[in-house]
């Protein structure tokens, strides 16, 4: 069930590319001989105007086929007919259909659960945060110099500094202080419990929604509506306190104290090792809200599709600046094997399960989206850098060498999806 609801939802996203395609195309007049939904193989196909409408075998993605795409056509709705802003449109408009799916996502995630602000929940002492002269209260507004709409942003900008110290600018009592903050380094990996809580922040943090089958407190007897009150004799009062107590253990046993129905129960649970992370603090947590309406909901959708954004690019920056290396890439087997651990950690089939996967996938939907506009041969980016130069040229580029460049990038793009292939067959090896 879970491979194949990640397998869906992958899917569906590169689709909703072609789509995006498709219907500018058709908005504007150009000939689609074929639109096809999956790759491989035709099962079958119907006729409609001018278009074939195909399903194919193998479930991924899909494709549109354009009358004079990459070969000289006489046909007036021929795609190499089109002006040159048509055609931009048309190539633009897939990428766009990604921006627009990954917000309807992040509307709709929003609008049922809580989302992160720039407002600090608790300041912990004689943390960087502290010393910076932060308080809880305090709503960070710049960093280095950089806007701070999210938590992302700040957590980005945390990891670009290497732990520099930078200026912080923030409001209290609506008034603009600034500090110098260094954060702290960390590389470690968390232990898990393998439940999901009610609510991120709040009283009912720590009282499970649901329990991750065959997790470590699913085979430890925790049911849903447990409430974690201690581990290994420490009270735990936050998330932070909960990981740095299993963490004492180094992934042993712990015993763990939880409250059902008016008792406290002992149970006794060996944590699961989440994967290692590069991470800079500041000792600061934030505070979460519920969005107070549509306009308020859409405001978060907005911040956090930027805020996505901006974390790809940097991300993309550190690839080529050589800070992340390519083994760290991951291809479609890595990516549905962790929606797949989306699916399981959120407790199966569910509306926490649902909301969790739509945040993942509205994350993955903005980097197929920045990833297609990347100038690189066979994607829409370098199809859009064409339609430049030939504006700058005054003449067009013969479709044949558009083909020959399209063939390259797409050899290129399949010894890339070699390479990350070889990477998720690693990690799925050593897991």
């Amino acid at each position: 069930m879970q491979i194949l609801i990640a397998v869906l939802g992958l899917s569906i996203l590169i689709l909703v590319q072609e789509i995006g395609h498709f219907t500018a195309a058709k908005l504007l007049k150009v000939r689609v001989l074929e639109f096809a939904i999956f790759m491989g193989p035709k099962l079958l196909s119907i006729k409609r105007g001018d278009t074939v409408y195909s399903l194919r075998a193998v479930p991924i993605g899909g494709f549109i086929k354009m009358e004079g795409e990459e070969e000289e056509s006489d046909d007036e709705h021929a795609f190499g007919k089109k002006p040159k802003w048509v055609r931009a449109t048309v190539f633009f408009a897939g990428p766009l259909a990604n921006m627009l799916v990954a917000f309807i996502f992040m509307l709709i995630v929003s609008m049922n659960i809580q989302s992160g602000t720039c407002e600090l929940s608790a300041v912990a002492p004689g943390s960087p945060a502290a010393a910076a002269g932060l308080q809880a209260g305090d709503v960070i507004l710049k960093y280095g110099g950089k806007t701070v709409k999210t938590p992302t942003d700040f957590e980005v900008y945390l990891i670009d500094s290497r732990g520099a110290e930078k200026s912080v600018t923030f409001q209290r009592d609506g008034q603009l202080h600034e500090g110098m903050l260094k954060p702290e380094y960390i590389a470690r990996g968390y232990y898990l419990l393998g439940f999901n809580s009610m609510e991120t922040y709040g009283p009912n943090w720590n009282v499970a929604e649901s329990v991750s089958e065959g997790g470590p407190a699913a085979v430890a007897g925790m049911e849903a509506g447990d409430r974690v009150i201690s581990v290994d004799g420490v009270p735990i009062n936050s998330r932070e306190e909960l990981r740095g107590a299993l963490a004492l253990k180094g992934g042993g046993e712990s015993a763990v104290v939880v409250q059902r129905g008016g008792e406290s129960l002992e149970l006794k649970i060996t944590p699961q090792k989440s994967n290692s992370e590069e991470r800079f603090i500041i000792g600061a947590g934030y505070v979460f809200v519920n969005s107070t309406g549509l306009l308020d909901g859409a405001k978060h959708a907005i911040n956090n599709a930027v805020s996505d954004s901006r974390m790809i690019l940097y991300t993309l920056k550190w690839l080529v600046t050589g800070r992340v290396g390519i083994d760290q890439m991951m291809g479609f087997v890595g990516i549905v094997t962790v929606i797949g651990d989306v699916v399981e950690v959120s407790g199966g089939v569910g509306t926490t399960m649902i909301f969790t996967l739509m945040s993942f996938l509205a994350l993955i939907s903005v980097n197929l989206a920045l990833f297609n506009l990347i100038p690189f041969p066979a994607l829409d980016g370098n199809k859009l850098l064409l339609i430049l130069i030939e504006a700058i040229r005054g003449k067009k580029i013969p479709p044949e060498k558009e083909a020959t460049i399209s063939f390259v990038g797409l050899a290129l793009l399949m010894l890339l999806m070699a390479v990350t292939l070889f990477n998720d067959i690693g990690r799925l090896i050593a897991r």
